[in-house]
Protein backbone atom coordinates (compact mmCIF):
# COMPACT_ATOMS: atom_id res chain seq x y z
CA UNK A 1 0.00 0.00 0.00
CA UNK A 2 0.97 3.90 -1.19
CA UNK A 3 2.11 6.14 1.29
CA UNK A 4 -0.49 8.09 -0.41
CA UNK A 5 -3.36 5.18 -0.45
CA UNK A 6 -2.56 4.93 3.77
CA UNK A 7 -3.05 8.55 3.76
CA UNK A 8 -6.25 8.72 2.75
CA UNK A 9 -7.36 5.28 4.26
CA UNK A 10 -6.29 6.43 7.54
CA UNK A 11 -8.34 9.32 7.45
CA UNK A 12 -11.41 7.85 6.36
CA UNK A 13 -13.03 6.68 9.59
CA UNK A 14 -13.05 10.00 10.61
CA UNK A 15 -14.85 11.64 7.30
CA UNK A 16 -16.94 8.99 7.41
CA UNK A 17 -18.10 10.00 10.91
CA UNK A 18 -18.62 13.49 10.14
CA UNK A 19 -20.45 12.15 7.17
CA UNK A 20 -22.69 10.40 9.27
CA UNK A 21 -23.19 13.42 11.82
CA UNK A 22 -24.05 15.91 9.13
CA UNK A 23 -26.55 12.40 7.68
CA UNK A 24 -28.64 12.54 11.15
CA UNK A 25 -28.86 16.07 11.20
CA UNK A 26 -30.52 16.33 8.13
CA UNK A 27 -32.60 13.19 7.92
CA UNK A 28 -34.42 15.15 11.42
CA UNK A 29 -34.41 18.77 10.57
CA UNK A 30 -34.53 18.69 6.63
CA UNK A 31 -38.06 18.72 6.99
CA UNK A 32 -37.73 22.13 7.40
CA UNK A 33 -35.51 23.80 5.46
CA UNK A 34 -35.14 21.74 2.69
CA UNK A 35 -38.60 21.79 0.51
CA UNK A 36 -37.94 19.03 -2.07
CA UNK A 37 -39.12 15.70 -0.23
CA UNK A 38 -36.47 13.86 -3.21
CA UNK A 39 -33.77 16.75 -2.73
CA UNK A 40 -34.09 15.42 1.53
CA UNK A 41 -34.09 12.22 0.54
CA UNK A 42 -30.96 12.37 -1.57
CA UNK A 43 -28.65 13.75 0.88
CA UNK A 44 -29.93 11.25 3.86
CA UNK A 45 -28.76 8.77 0.96
CA UNK A 46 -25.23 10.66 0.26
CA UNK A 47 -24.40 11.58 3.85
CA UNK A 48 -25.40 8.62 5.72
CA UNK A 49 -26.60 5.74 3.83
CA UNK A 50 -23.67 5.73 1.35
CA UNK A 51 -20.52 6.18 4.15
CA UNK A 52 -22.59 2.84 5.63
CA UNK A 53 -22.64 0.97 2.29
CA UNK A 54 -18.65 1.68 1.67
CA UNK A 55 -18.30 0.72 5.18
CA UNK A 56 -19.33 -2.90 4.57
CA UNK A 57 -17.55 -2.90 1.65
CA UNK A 58 -14.51 -2.47 3.59
CA UNK A 59 -15.73 -5.35 5.66
CA UNK A 60 -16.32 -7.58 3.53
CA UNK A 61 -12.57 -6.96 1.31
CA UNK A 62 -11.31 -6.99 4.85
CA UNK A 63 -13.33 -10.42 5.67
CA UNK A 64 -14.61 -8.73 8.73
CA UNK A 65 -18.23 -8.18 10.00
CA UNK A 66 -19.24 -6.01 12.07
CA UNK A 67 -20.37 -6.93 15.82
CA UNK A 68 -23.82 -6.62 16.61
CA UNK A 69 -25.80 -7.59 19.78
CA UNK A 70 -28.18 -10.28 19.33
CA UNK A 71 -31.23 -7.84 19.74
CA UNK A 72 -30.43 -7.08 16.07
CA UNK A 73 -31.23 -10.41 14.74
CA UNK A 74 -35.28 -9.78 14.84
CA UNK A 75 -35.15 -6.79 13.59
CA UNK A 76 -32.88 -8.44 10.47
CA UNK A 77 -35.64 -10.87 10.33
CA UNK A 78 -38.38 -8.51 9.93
CA UNK A 79 -36.66 -6.22 7.50
CA UNK A 80 -36.12 -9.72 5.63
CA UNK A 81 -39.31 -10.83 5.99
CA UNK A 82 -41.17 -7.48 4.82
CA UNK A 83 -38.96 -7.62 1.76
CA UNK A 84 -39.57 -10.78 0.88
CA UNK A 85 -43.48 -10.21 0.65
CA UNK A 86 -43.49 -8.50 -2.16
CA UNK A 87 -42.94 -11.45 -4.39
CA UNK A 88 -46.79 -12.52 -3.29
CA UNK A 89 -48.30 -8.98 -3.76
CA UNK A 90 -51.04 -8.02 -6.45
CA UNK A 91 -51.43 -5.05 -8.10
CA UNK A 92 -47.94 -3.59 -5.92
CA UNK A 93 -48.10 -0.03 -5.79
CA UNK A 94 -44.82 0.94 -7.24
CA UNK A 95 -41.68 -1.45 -8.80
CA UNK A 96 -40.90 -4.62 -6.73
CA UNK A 97 -37.50 -4.26 -6.31
CA UNK A 98 -37.73 -0.57 -5.27
CA UNK A 99 -40.02 -1.52 -2.05
CA UNK A 100 -37.97 -4.45 -1.06
CA UNK A 101 -34.95 -2.43 -1.28
CA UNK A 102 -35.97 -0.48 1.49
CA UNK A 103 -35.34 -3.09 3.80
CA UNK A 104 -31.29 -2.49 3.12
CA UNK A 105 -31.70 0.79 3.30
CA UNK A 106 -33.53 0.88 6.98
CA UNK A 107 -30.40 -1.66 7.93
CA UNK A 108 -27.89 0.57 6.55
CA UNK A 109 -29.54 3.16 9.05
CA UNK A 110 -29.39 0.76 11.97
CA UNK A 111 -25.61 0.35 11.37
CA UNK A 112 -24.97 3.87 10.97
CA UNK A 113 -26.34 4.82 14.53
CA UNK A 114 -24.70 1.86 16.01
CA UNK A 115 -21.46 3.01 14.18
CA UNK A 116 -22.32 6.97 15.51
CA UNK A 117 -22.96 5.66 18.87
CA UNK A 118 -19.42 3.36 19.22
CA UNK A 119 -17.20 5.64 17.87
CA UNK A 120 -18.48 9.19 19.80
CA UNK A 121 -21.67 9.75 21.56
CA UNK A 122 -21.02 13.05 22.30
CA UNK A 123 -21.50 14.24 18.10
CA UNK A 124 -24.51 12.11 17.72
CA UNK A 125 -26.16 13.38 20.90
CA UNK A 126 -25.01 16.81 19.47
CA UNK A 127 -26.25 16.31 16.08
CA UNK A 128 -29.91 15.05 17.60
CA UNK A 129 -30.32 18.38 19.64
CA UNK A 130 -29.34 20.42 16.88
CA UNK A 131 -31.87 19.34 14.60
CA UNK A 132 -34.69 18.96 17.74
CA UNK A 133 -33.78 22.98 18.03
CA UNK A 134 -33.99 23.31 14.16
CA UNK A 135 -37.41 21.98 14.04
CA UNK A 136 -38.21 23.94 17.10
CA UNK A 137 -37.56 26.90 14.66
CA UNK A 138 -39.77 26.01 12.50
CA UNK A 139 -42.80 25.28 14.80
CA UNK A 140 -42.50 28.68 16.22
CA UNK A 141 -42.24 30.44 12.62
CA UNK A 142 -44.94 28.20 11.64
CA UNK A 143 -47.50 29.29 14.96
CA UNK A 144 -46.37 33.10 14.80
CA UNK A 145 -47.06 33.28 10.93
CA UNK A 146 -50.03 31.23 10.55
CA UNK A 147 -51.48 32.37 14.21
CA UNK A 148 -50.49 35.83 14.63
CA UNK A 149 -49.62 37.19 10.55
CA UNK A 150 -52.54 35.52 8.48
CA UNK A 151 -54.83 35.64 11.86
CA UNK A 152 -55.85 31.65 11.53
CA UNK A 153 -58.68 30.91 13.39
CA UNK A 154 -58.07 29.43 17.19
CA UNK A 155 -61.27 27.42 17.63
CA UNK A 156 -61.10 23.73 18.48
CA UNK A 157 -59.63 22.35 14.90
CA UNK A 158 -61.24 24.96 12.89
CA UNK A 159 -57.95 25.39 11.37
CA UNK A 160 -54.99 22.55 11.55
CA UNK A 161 -51.91 23.39 11.21
CA UNK A 162 -49.35 21.54 8.82
CA UNK A 163 -47.06 24.00 7.59
CA UNK A 164 -45.26 26.88 7.90
CA UNK A 165 -47.04 28.78 5.02
CA UNK A 166 -44.13 30.30 3.41
CA UNK A 167 -42.74 28.60 0.48
CA UNK A 168 -42.60 24.87 1.26
CA UNK A 169 -40.67 25.60 4.34
CA UNK A 170 -41.84 22.90 6.95
CA UNK A 171 -44.40 21.69 5.39
CA UNK A 172 -45.69 17.93 6.50
CA UNK A 173 -48.19 17.87 4.39
CA UNK A 174 -51.03 16.92 6.45
CA UNK A 175 -51.85 17.86 10.11
CA UNK A 176 -51.83 14.20 11.30
CA UNK A 177 -48.08 13.86 9.57
CA UNK A 178 -47.05 17.52 11.43
CA UNK A 179 -48.38 16.79 15.12
CA UNK A 180 -46.90 12.88 14.81
CA UNK A 181 -43.12 14.32 14.01
CA UNK A 182 -43.49 17.46 15.97
CA UNK A 183 -44.52 15.53 18.76
CA UNK A 184 -41.82 12.72 18.44
CA UNK A 185 -39.35 15.99 18.85
CA UNK A 186 -41.16 17.59 21.28
CA UNK A 187 -39.90 14.41 23.62
CA UNK A 188 -36.54 14.99 22.90
CA UNK A 189 -36.82 18.75 24.20
CA UNK A 190 -38.46 17.24 27.49
CA UNK A 191 -35.90 14.19 28.00
CA UNK A 192 -33.24 16.72 27.79
CA UNK A 193 -34.76 19.66 30.22
CA UNK A 194 -36.33 17.19 32.71
CA UNK A 195 -32.39 15.16 33.13
CA UNK A 196 -31.18 15.93 36.58
CA UNK A 197 -27.54 16.97 35.29
CA UNK A 198 -29.15 19.56 32.96
CA UNK A 199 -28.68 22.82 34.72
CA UNK A 200 -31.09 25.24 35.52
CA UNK A 201 -30.99 27.82 32.46
CA UNK A 202 -30.62 25.55 30.18
CA UNK A 203 -33.23 22.94 31.27
CA UNK A 204 -35.66 26.14 31.13
CA UNK A 205 -34.57 26.56 27.82
CA UNK A 206 -35.07 23.35 26.12
CA UNK A 207 -38.50 23.29 28.52
CA UNK A 208 -40.00 26.00 25.99
CA UNK A 209 -38.76 24.03 22.81
CA UNK A 210 -40.88 21.74 24.35
CA UNK A 211 -43.80 23.75 25.33
CA UNK A 212 -43.86 25.14 21.74
CA UNK A 213 -43.65 22.36 20.06
CA UNK A 214 -46.06 20.70 22.35
CA UNK A 215 -48.65 23.57 21.02
CA UNK A 216 -47.59 23.03 17.55
CA UNK A 217 -49.06 19.57 17.99
CA UNK A 218 -51.94 20.50 19.81
CA UNK A 219 -52.95 23.00 17.12
CA UNK A 220 -52.60 20.48 14.49
CA UNK A 221 -55.95 18.83 15.79
CA UNK A 222 -53.89 15.56 16.06
CA UNK A 223 -55.70 13.52 18.71
CA UNK A 224 -53.51 10.39 18.51
CA UNK A 225 -50.86 12.50 18.64
CA UNK A 226 -51.80 14.26 21.35
CA UNK A 227 -52.47 10.37 23.44
CA UNK A 228 -48.58 9.61 22.51
CA UNK A 229 -47.21 12.86 23.74
CA UNK A 230 -49.35 12.33 27.12
CA UNK A 231 -47.77 8.81 27.19
CA UNK A 232 -44.75 9.88 26.32
CA UNK A 233 -44.01 12.45 28.43
CA UNK A 234 -45.32 10.20 31.21
CA UNK A 235 -42.72 7.99 30.61
CA UNK A 236 -40.03 10.78 30.61
CA UNK A 237 -41.23 11.79 33.95
CA UNK A 238 -41.27 8.39 35.48
CA UNK A 239 -37.35 7.61 34.00
CA UNK A 240 -35.65 11.02 35.02
CA UNK A 241 -37.06 10.82 38.39
CA UNK A 242 -36.56 14.57 38.94
CA UNK A 243 -38.85 17.09 41.53
CA UNK A 244 -39.04 19.56 38.15
CA UNK A 245 -40.68 16.19 36.25
CA UNK A 246 -43.43 15.51 38.80
CA UNK A 247 -43.99 19.19 39.34
CA UNK A 248 -44.22 19.79 35.75
CA UNK A 249 -46.51 16.20 35.57
CA UNK A 250 -49.27 17.75 38.31
CA UNK A 251 -49.18 20.49 36.89
CA UNK A 252 -50.39 19.46 33.09
CA UNK A 253 -52.36 17.04 34.99
CA UNK A 254 -54.38 20.30 36.62
CA UNK A 255 -54.38 21.79 33.26
CA UNK A 256 -55.76 18.68 31.38
CA UNK A 257 -58.93 18.45 33.78
CA UNK A 258 -59.32 22.56 33.17
CA UNK A 259 -58.95 22.04 29.60
CA UNK A 260 -61.51 18.82 30.04
CA UNK A 261 -64.10 20.96 31.68
CA UNK A 262 -63.96 24.06 29.73
CA UNK A 263 -64.14 21.69 26.22
CA UNK A 264 -66.35 19.22 27.65
CA UNK A 265 -69.16 19.88 24.63
CA UNK A 266 -66.33 18.66 22.25
CA UNK A 267 -65.02 15.86 24.22
CA UNK A 268 -69.18 14.64 23.79
CA UNK A 269 -69.34 15.46 20.34
CA UNK A 270 -65.96 13.58 19.63
CA UNK A 271 -66.83 10.14 21.04
CA UNK A 272 -70.57 10.77 20.48
CA UNK A 273 -70.59 11.86 16.98
CA UNK A 274 -67.07 11.35 14.70
CA UNK A 275 -66.76 8.11 16.75
CA UNK A 276 -62.72 7.75 15.83
CA UNK A 277 -63.26 9.62 12.55
CA UNK A 278 -64.61 6.59 11.03
CA UNK A 279 -61.67 4.32 11.60
CA UNK A 280 -64.53 1.40 13.01
CA UNK A 281 -65.83 1.52 8.89
CA UNK A 282 -62.21 1.17 7.78
CA UNK A 283 -61.51 -1.56 10.43
CA UNK A 284 -64.74 -3.42 9.61
CA UNK A 285 -63.93 -3.81 5.75
CA UNK A 286 -60.08 -4.94 7.10
CA UNK A 287 -61.18 -7.60 8.78
CA UNK A 288 -63.20 -9.13 5.93
CA UNK A 289 -60.68 -8.60 3.47
CA UNK A 290 -57.87 -10.24 5.80
CA UNK A 291 -59.90 -13.34 5.49
CA UNK A 292 -57.42 -15.85 4.55
CA UNK A 293 -54.44 -13.85 4.41
CA UNK A 294 -53.70 -13.66 7.79
CA UNK A 295 -50.21 -15.41 8.30
CA UNK A 296 -48.49 -14.04 5.30
CA UNK A 297 -50.41 -10.64 4.49
CA UNK A 298 -51.34 -9.69 1.01
CA UNK A 299 -48.05 -9.11 0.12
CA UNK A 300 -46.19 -5.30 0.64
CA UNK A 301 -47.24 -2.91 -1.95
CA UNK A 302 -50.83 -4.31 -2.32
CA UNK A 303 -52.63 -1.88 -2.49
CA UNK A 304 -55.41 -0.85 0.43
CA UNK A 305 -58.37 0.66 -0.46
CA UNK A 306 -61.09 1.62 1.74
CA UNK A 307 -64.39 3.48 -0.19
CA UNK A 308 -66.23 5.65 2.22
CA UNK A 309 -70.16 5.90 2.38
CA UNK A 310 -69.79 9.07 0.42
CA UNK A 311 -68.53 7.06 -2.48
CA UNK A 312 -66.01 9.62 -3.33
CA UNK A 313 -63.45 9.45 -0.29
CA UNK A 314 -60.84 6.73 -0.27
CA UNK A 315 -58.57 5.65 2.46
CA UNK A 316 -55.56 3.92 1.18
CA UNK A 317 -54.11 2.34 4.72
CA UNK A 318 -55.90 0.50 7.72
CA UNK A 319 -55.05 3.85 10.06
CA UNK A 320 -53.32 1.57 12.02
CA UNK A 321 -49.73 0.55 11.85
CA UNK A 322 -49.98 -2.88 13.64
CA UNK A 323 -53.74 -3.76 11.36
CA UNK A 324 -51.79 -2.50 7.98
CA UNK A 325 -48.63 -4.36 8.87
CA UNK A 326 -50.33 -7.83 9.06
CA UNK A 327 -52.18 -7.17 5.69
CA UNK A 328 -48.84 -6.18 3.88
CA UNK A 329 -46.32 -9.01 5.85
CA UNK A 330 -49.23 -10.70 7.78
CA UNK A 331 -48.69 -11.88 11.26
CA UNK A 332 -44.99 -13.26 10.88
CA UNK A 333 -43.89 -9.86 10.57
CA UNK A 334 -46.17 -8.80 13.44
CA UNK A 335 -44.77 -11.10 15.27
CA UNK A 336 -40.57 -10.57 14.23
CA UNK A 337 -41.37 -6.79 15.15
CA UNK A 338 -42.91 -7.90 18.42
CA UNK A 339 -39.90 -9.87 19.01
CA UNK A 340 -37.50 -7.05 18.36
CA UNK A 341 -39.51 -4.39 20.40
CA UNK A 342 -39.02 -7.65 23.07
CA UNK A 343 -35.29 -7.06 23.02
CA UNK A 344 -35.03 -3.29 23.25
CA UNK A 345 -37.91 -3.46 26.40
CA UNK A 346 -35.58 -5.81 28.08
CA UNK A 347 -32.20 -4.12 27.42
CA UNK A 348 -34.19 -0.86 28.54
CA UNK A 349 -35.25 -2.61 31.57
CA UNK A 350 -31.10 -3.68 32.27
CA UNK A 351 -29.52 -0.42 31.37
CA UNK A 352 -32.47 1.94 32.45
CA UNK A 353 -30.38 4.88 34.33
CA UNK A 354 -28.54 5.22 31.20
CA UNK A 355 -28.98 8.58 29.99
CA UNK A 356 -29.58 7.30 26.08
CA UNK A 357 -31.98 4.99 27.73
CA UNK A 358 -34.19 7.96 30.18
CA UNK A 359 -34.03 10.67 26.96
CA UNK A 360 -34.74 8.18 24.28
CA UNK A 361 -36.90 5.42 25.25
CA UNK A 362 -39.72 7.97 25.51
CA UNK A 363 -39.55 8.54 22.47
CA UNK A 364 -40.16 5.28 21.02
CA UNK A 365 -43.23 4.76 23.79
CA UNK A 366 -44.70 7.97 21.27
CA UNK A 367 -44.07 6.24 18.34
CA UNK A 368 -45.86 3.08 19.72
CA UNK A 369 -48.70 4.94 20.94
CA UNK A 370 -49.29 7.45 18.05
CA UNK A 371 -49.13 4.07 15.42
CA UNK A 372 -52.05 2.56 17.34
CA UNK A 373 -54.52 4.38 14.94
CA UNK A 374 -52.50 6.99 12.74
CA UNK A 375 -49.19 5.70 11.10
CA UNK A 376 -49.25 3.83 7.79
CA UNK A 377 -46.31 1.70 7.33
CA UNK A 378 -42.57 2.37 8.90
CA UNK A 379 -41.00 0.27 6.33
CA UNK A 380 -40.59 2.93 3.96
CA UNK A 381 -37.72 5.41 2.52
CA UNK A 382 -35.99 7.98 4.88
CA UNK A 383 -39.38 10.10 6.07
CA UNK A 384 -40.69 11.10 9.11
CA UNK A 385 -41.02 7.51 10.26
CA UNK A 386 -37.36 6.85 10.39
CA UNK A 387 -37.53 10.34 12.76
CA UNK A 388 -40.16 8.79 14.76
CA UNK A 389 -39.80 5.35 14.69
CA UNK A 390 -36.49 4.18 13.53
CA UNK A 391 -33.95 6.65 15.12
CA UNK A 392 -35.80 5.39 19.00
CA UNK A 393 -35.38 2.13 17.68
CA UNK A 394 -31.14 2.51 16.18
CA UNK A 395 -30.66 4.36 19.54
CA UNK A 396 -31.45 1.79 21.97
CA UNK A 397 -30.34 -1.13 19.80
CA UNK A 398 -27.22 0.45 19.35
CA UNK A 399 -26.57 2.14 23.19
CA UNK A 400 -23.87 0.02 25.34
CA UNK A 401 -24.85 -2.86 27.43
CA UNK A 402 -22.54 -1.62 30.35
CA UNK A 403 -24.95 1.04 32.21
CA UNK A 404 -22.85 3.89 32.19
CA UNK A 405 -24.80 7.56 33.04
CA UNK A 406 -22.39 10.23 31.63
CA UNK A 407 -24.08 12.56 30.32
CA UNK A 408 -22.71 13.08 26.44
Amino acid sequence: MSRTTRVIWGGWPNAMLWMLVIGIFIQISGKVWIVSGSGRNTQVYLWLLLPVFIYLLCKIFMREWPRLDFQYAPWALFLGWVALSVFWSSDAEGDVFSLAKRGAFIGFYLIAIHLLMSRNEKLLYRAVMAAVFVVFLGALASLVYQYGVLNRPLEYRAFRIYRMGIADFANYGWPVAAGIFNGSIALWALGVSLDRRTNYNVALLWLLVFAVLAVYVLMTGTRGAWFALLGGGVVSVLLQKTKRGVFGLLFCSLLLIVVTIVFWDQVVFEFEKRQLSGRSGIWEYYFKVMSGHWAFGHGLGTPFVYLWPDGKSISPHAHSLYLQQVYDSGLVSLGLMLAGLVGVFYKVWMIRDNFWVRLTFPVLVFALIAMLTDVERIFTRPGDYWTVFWLPVAILLAVPTVDHTKKN
